[in-house]
């Protein structure tokens, strides 16, 4: 499969461990407002930059992230959702696809784990940022146990104008 792109941040490289610092902030902030909700199921309900904003960092890579959908996504009409992938090892995703048109991920602390599509995998490393077609099943497989949270962000990509949804984390970009 030839269909999928990775890039690499340096932008993560060079700043994981704040990023993972603002993140733990970012997370018990989610916990706060959706009353202990995992931060990965309620993402209709939230986008990720406006979770972590007005941070510079997150600014910084949000704007990466658009360049790179731009890049790699045709048409005229994009939206976005992102949210925040915060798992211990027995809670990483199982057998899953979404159902946009696009789909990506980005490593920020992926620990040692591996995304498995159908018809290929992907070694994650901190900077990866991955962005393919949606509708394709894929699940996380952990490598060597790890103690923290593995932290990674989640997106989706919209193409097709549509009357609004009872959704709060699209965004136009």
């Amino acid at each position: 499969m030839d269909d999928y792109k990775i890039y690499k941040s340096q932008l993560i490289i060079d700043n994981k461990d704040e990023m993972v610092k603002l993140i733990h902030k970012a997370y018990e902030t989610h916990q706060d407002v959706f009353h202990g909700q995992d931060s990965t199921w309620t993402y209709g309900l939230y986008n990720f930059f406006a979770l972590t904003s007005p941070n510079l960092l997150f600014r910084e890579l949000f704007f990466e992230l658009k360049g790179i959908i731009h890049e790699y996504v045709p048409g005229k009409y994009k939206w976005m959702q992102c949210w925040l992938n915060y798992h211990t090892p027995d809670t990483v995703l199982k057998w899953h696809n979404h159902e946009f048109k696009y789909h990506g991920y980005i490593c920020i602390d992926p620990k040692n784990t591996k995304t498995v599509f159908e018809d290929y995998e992907i070694q994650n490393e901190i900077g990866n940022i991955y962005i393919g077609p949606g509708y394709r099943q894929h699940k996380v497989v952990v490598q060597d146990d790890y103690p923290g949270p593995r932290i990674t962000l989640g997106f989706d990509i919209c193409v097709e104008p549509m009357k609004p949804q009872k959704m709060l984390s699209l965004i136009p970009i």
